[in-house]
């Protein structure tokens, strides 16, 4: 018998360990790296509550704040809105709550969307507050994917702006083929706003639009939101979210950006911006700003953080609505439509 003698080189033995490491310390990263991209994903897109059986009334709402005291409103006039619904492009049912003008005749309507997981009736002081500018029919949307409205996913106006191509139908049946439509969005509603009025075909019965707290693009508001509630920088996992997104649902989620198009927008656009917002900076709603070529204004609240100018400021809020709605009406007379 022969006993064999093996002599392993230190050094080499070292080498192949580390590379082992290496290997496995690799895998470990790509892991989670895969599991966070994916997290973000499902938390971004996917419909934030499942839809409930009936549209039940709140238990309590806060009554310390502009918008507290709106949804009070809304609930303690809650049979002067109707329950309605459309179908949208792609056969998803949407739902909203429609209050007719006590003004036979009158032409003119306003739809108010929320933001992201909001409830609809966070839209009614907005809502209440036109009211007293001009009579009108009020429709106020459930977004797809939130509270009443079909939907999966939510695709932070996308698919959602394309949905008011079907309210814009409904309008003009209730109101009158001639109606003068004002949009008003927050936050991601609107973004939703913004987007849709950068599209060729854009109903011509839209007469202004206000935005609240707008997004710039997509990939900033997940960045940002994250910054802000998690304190997290969530940064480089952005290419692979989008690489995600277009493979899991068919689009580019950098197609979320309502700067890079403004110049089409073509009738007049007012903005309210946070100063203190941290979600929807007031440096990325300026690039939406300075890109638009239509009658515009622009006003920031120094000490208001996201979604916070009408509470912070509620007498600035209501002049600058104002003036606005007296502007359009302006322009409305010129083209002679009104």
């Amino acid at each position: 018998m022969y006993l064999i003698s093996l002599e392993i080189n230190p050094a080499l033995l070292i080498a192949i360990v580390a590379a082992v490491v290496l290997l496995l310390v690799a895998g470990v990263v790509l892991l989670l790296y895969k599991v966070t991209v994916t997290g973000i994903v499902d938390k971004v897109y996917k419909r934030p509550r499942p839809m409930p059986q009936v549209d039940r009334s709140p238990k309590q709402i806060e009554r310390e704040t502009v918008i507290g005291r709106g949804r009070n409103w809304f609930y303690a006039n809650r049979m002067q809105f109707l329950n309605v619904g459309v179908t949208s492009f792609d056969g998803t049912h949407l739902a909203g709550y429609y209050r007719p003008s006590a003004e036979r005749g009158c032409r003119n309507a306003v739809i108010l969307i929320p933001g992201y997981d909001e409830h609809p009736s966070k839209m009614a002081a907005y809502a209440r507050l036109i009211m007293k500018q001009m009579q009108c029919s009020i429709l106020i949307i459930h977004p797809r994917a939130h509270l009443m409205s079909e939907g999966d996913i939510f695709t932070y106006g996308l698919m959602e702006s394309v949905d008011l191509d079907a309210w814009f139908d409904f309008l003009k049946k209730r109101v009158g083929s001639n109606c003068n439509i004002y949009l008003m969005g927050r936050s991601v509603g609107a973004l939703t706003v913004l987007l849709a009025a950068q599209q060729e075909g854009f109903s011509e019965n839209v007469a202004g639009i206000i935005v609240d707290s707008p997004g710039e693009t997509l990939t900033e508001l997940i960045c940002s939101w994250t910054m802000a509630k998690k304190k997290r920088n969530v940064q480089r996992y952005m290419p692979g979210v989008r690489r995600l997104t277009e493979k899991r649902y068919g689009f580019d989620m950098e197609r979320c950006d309502c700067s890079v198009h403004a110049g089409r927008i073509k009738v007049p656009v007012l903005i309210f911006q946070g100063g203190s917002d941290e979600i929807t900076k007031p440096v990325k709603t300026r690039h939406i700003f300075d890109n638009l070529r239509c009658e515009k204004r622009m006003v920031v609240v120094d000490d208001a953080g996201h979604n916070e100018c009408y509470d912070k400021a509620p007498s600035l809020y209501e002049k600058e609505i104002r003036k606005f709605i007296e502007t359009c009406m302006v322009r409305l007379v010129k083209i002679g439509r009104l």
